[in-house]
């Protein structure tokens, strides 16, 4: 499909988390993260890995169970992001990973992901408004792409 953001949105990533990693190695132990523990940043990392992981394992469930039913998915997860499967990744699997590493050079690479989220998006966003119009254009009005919102001032439609 071609309005999928997904493999053109990994392609930059997976770059930089290739070459940050061969870095990182290359040059051990420069760019290592010091100040904090091999176990605490293991825990942390595998914590955010796994949460990642949960968040992004429902989201395809909603996900499928919108599709089979040819309808634009806005609850459960899809209530609070429009774009789950990104949000999962850029901010708990991405640094949890970064974190897991112990490496400065990693740290960087959720930033990465949410630029190359930010210029793929678009396409994607274009074909949802082609298929479901005007339930599209208020849903994008009252959610957000990948940060959560958990509070709105005023009634929420």
């Amino acid at each position: 499909r071609k309005f999928i953001a997904g493999p053109k949105w990994a392609l930059p990533t997976t770059v930089y988390f290739a070459v940050a990693v061969i870095v990182h190695i290359a040059t051990y132990p420069r760019f290592e993260i010091a100040p904090l523990s091999f176990p605490t940043c293991v825990s942390v990392g595998a914590s955010l890995v796994a949460a990642g992981i949960c968040m992004y394992a429902a989201a395809v469930v909603s996900l499928r169970r919108g599709l089979r039913k040819g309808t634009l998915v806005t609850g459960g997860l899809y209530a609070i992001v429009r774009h789950p499967l990104y949000a999962a990744s850029i901010l708990f699997i991405i640094p949890g990973i970064a974190l897991a590493f112990r490496s400065w050079v990693l740290l960087p690479m959720p930033a990465v992901a949410y630029i190359a989220f930010c210029i793929f998006i678009p396409g994607e966003e274009r074909y949802l408004y082609e298929q479901y119009g005007e339930d599209f254009k208020l849903y994008r009005e009252r959610t957000n792409a990948i940060f959560p919102v958990l509070w709105r001032r005023g009634k929420r439609s």
